[in-house]
């Protein structure tokens, strides 16, 4: 039975929130970095009000519970907004209240960033596995999400920065909702939320934008501000139909800015982990009131930070009242696996234990954060690369989608058919981490066999769930190395280290790589390879510079192929470039692939460089989006100082596109049945 979907507010198309704090004049948290205090103004029927007569979007999102709540939202509703609550508790009969009075004017409770894995320091000298992590996780999101629908909340949101929503997903949550900022990347935030909505079929996806705390540039910064701007307008065009402005258009709260506004208040405690409510603290705390009273209109709803927010939140309403949010959901017609297991995050911090495994990673250093999460890296530098548009300032939350945008499809538990990789997806990339099993080799084995192309690494079929990736073999694999269904190969050992990758032969191949042009040092061995298919259906892309040996192998069986990096480690593994012809720039072996396939999967829309076939630099500031029902194209010049050109291409179409400087554009389609799908031939 097919999921009934949210409605969405036919005005807009979007829901578009804000969150609601007490306002108690108080200090909330100490510290000479951290120091948070809580104005006077406004009362919650001030922001009801406040929000509904100057169009500060049209959803509230209540901090409280209980009758206050109740209270709170049957007059958010007869003002014309909606209502959604994070955090609260409510008697069951109050719960009951609350649904009956809001109706459809209800989104749901959102839990908020309630878990995550728990560690038991025992488990160490258990055997610890990531299996035995994620199931304990998965259990404790089960057990609350059913308390909730049992006390009648009705859909229960997640809203995390984490990167492991997918298992809140598997264990029951039903609304996505990522904290972006945060989270990092908003487009890759984007691509898993909506690649959970495909796959488990969910009633929506969302947005919890956490800018005032971790947009983290100063203000000093002209365009500090005009990244909220871009964040709705990201989430607009990738599909969210629920965004949530955390905090900044009625308080600030947020530190995280070396000149905040926050940081004119009086600082009476110095160190964040002290208790305020010890004697001493709390009495130099009550001394230093009068003196942040002074400043409360720096942080209260006076403060021009706050009426800024509210100005873009207003504007982007009226925006939405003219330009509804597109129906459906972008076009995305590749994606990147979320291996199972693959509890890390999405970059690289070396000193960060997976799962926050500090003492098991005192030794097994395997739980810190290595090759698996720089492989993440590897991935998103390729194919969605992030512009250097805040200069002097780093972007860390936008990236360009010159290869069209992505879903991420998750196999946490192996809940993912092939039918569903089929009907969705050309190409499948791994990156990340991933402990393979049968279920999931067969899944893999039929989405290529029915046409689907698979990039994929030794490292990625490995069984493993403890972490031990630096001591692989062929007996670790899944079928103990046997892949003959899948790529037509056996996996029977390992080679000699090899240090330099090259071309096959002297012309360049569609990597672009030729011989004598060298990847490395590699410092890797690769797959000893036995070949149980005929050699017409095997092309190696990348080989070493000595023997000739296969470091990228293209592998046909049935209707599809299987890309496979043929070294013992992961993507990041093998991705330095220093050698012969290196430059500027340059994405590395792996990423090259990743560019590569990501041309192979091009649905109905994408851009190009004036060559008309690969995207230049210009389309790595550039956003873009198709939507098949609303028979729009929408497209983002991420760049605030300079115009950028792009073709724009269309069911066969091609057009030159001029975006001036930070320039959102909306493009009709030439048009095609939006519910035909892509040929998977």
């Amino acid at each position: 039975m097919k999921t009934k979907k949210t409605p969405v507010p036919p005005d807009t198309g979007i829901y578009i929130g804000s969150g609601v704090y007490a306002n108690r004049g108080r200090m909330k948290m100490g510290g000479f970095c951290f120091t948070y205090w809580e104005p006077e103004k406004l009362d919650f029927d001030e922001i009801i009000d406040l929000c509904a007569k100057d169009g500060v979007g049209n959803t509230l999102q209540f901090w409280q519970g209980g009758e206050t709540l109740l209270d709170l939202a049957k007059k958010a509703k007869a003002r014309g907004l909606y209502a959604t609550c994070i955090y609260s508790d409510a008697k069951k009969g109050v719960v009951a209240r609350l649904r009956r009075a809001l109706g459809s004017a209800w989104l749901g409770y959102d839990f908020g960033e309630r878990y995550n894995f728990a560690l038991n320091t025992d488990w160490a000298s258990h055997g610890a596995t990531l299996r035995a992590l994620a199931d304990e996780y998965m259990r404790r999101v089960r057990k609350h999400v059913g308390e909730l629908h049992s006390a009648g909340w009705g859909l229960v949101m997640a809203t995390s920065a984490n990167f492991s929503l997918d298992y809140e997903v598997a264990a029951g949550v039903e609304f996505p909702c990522t904290e972006d900022f945060p989270f990092g990347d908003l487009v890759l935030a984007s691509a898993l939320s909506r690649g959970l909505y495909r796959q488990y079929d969910l009633p929506m996806w969302g947005s919890h934008l956490a800018h005032e705390w971790y947009s983290w540039i100063p203000h000093r910064n002209p365009y500090k501000m005009r990244t909220l701007e871009t964040a709705l307008l990201v989430k607009y065009m990738t599909g969210a139909k629920l965004v949530v402005n955390e905090s900044g258009n009625w308080q600030l709260q947020s530190s995280l800015c070396e000149d905040s506004p926050m940081s004119l208040m009086p600082k009476p405690v110095a160190k964040l982990s002290a208790d305020l409510s010890e004697p001493a603290n709390a009495e130099a705390v009550a001394a230093a009131r009068p003196e942040a009273k002074k400043q409360f209109p720096c942080i209260d709803y006076r403060s021009p930070v706050a009426r800024k927010y509210r100005e873009i939140i207003s504007r982007f309403t009226a925006f939405c009242r003219e330009r509804p949010a597109p129906k459906g959901q972008p076009e995305a017609t590749w994606a990147i696996a979320k291996g199972n297991l693959d509890l890390g995050g999405p970059r690289y911090v070396p000193a960060e234990a997976v799962c926050g495994a500090y003492d098991l990673a005192r030794n097994h250093p395997g739980w810190l954060s290595g090759h698996p999460e720089m492989s993440w890296e590897v991935v998103r530098n390729a194919v969605m690369p992030m512009p250097p548009m805040l200069a002097p300032n780093k972007n860390i939350h936008f990236s360009a989608s010159p290869y069209g945008l992505c879903d991420l499809v998750s196999f946490a538990c192996d809940n993912v058919t092939a039918a569903h990789l089929l009907a969705n997806y050309k190409v499948l990339m791994f990156a990340g981490w991933n402990t393979c099993s049968e279920k999931q080799y067969g899944i893999l084995r039929d989405y290529v066999k029915g046409g689907g192309k698979l990039v994929i690494g030794l490292a990625h079929l490995s069984t493993d769930d403890a972490r031990h990736y630096t001591n692989p073999s062929a007996a670790k694999l899944v079928n103990g190395g046997d892949l003959t269904e899948l790529c037509g190969l056996r996996v029977t050992g390992e080679t000699a280290r090899k240090y330099w990758a090259t071309g096959p032969s002297p012309e360049r191949n569609c990597l672009g790589i030729a011989a004598r042009r060298r990847f490395g040092y590699m410092c890797l061995p690769l797959g000893r390879l036995a070949y149980e298919a005929p050699a017409e259906n095997f092309e190696a892309l990348a080989v070493d510079d000595e023997d000739g040996e296969p470091f990228i192998l293209r592998c046909k069986n049935g209707r599809g192929e299987v890309f496979l990096m043929n070294w013992w480690g992961y993507p990041a593994a093998a991705n330095m470039d220093v050698g012969c012809g290196s430059e500027i720039g340059g994405v590395g072996l792996a990423g090259r692939l990743y560019q590569y396939c990501a041309t192979l999967a091009r649905g109905h829309v994408y851009v190009t460089g004036p060559d008309f076939a690969t995207p230049d630099e210009d389309c790595r500031w550039i956003l873009h989006s198709y939507f098949p029902d609303e028979g729009k194209i929408y497209l983002l010049n991420l760049d605030y100082e300079n115009e950028r050109r792009c073709v724009l291409q269309q069911f066969g179409d091609k057009e030159f596109v001029s975006l001036s400087p930070g320039e959102f554009r909306i493009v009709e389609s030439v048009r095609l049945d939006p519910d035909e799908k892509f040929n998977a031939e």
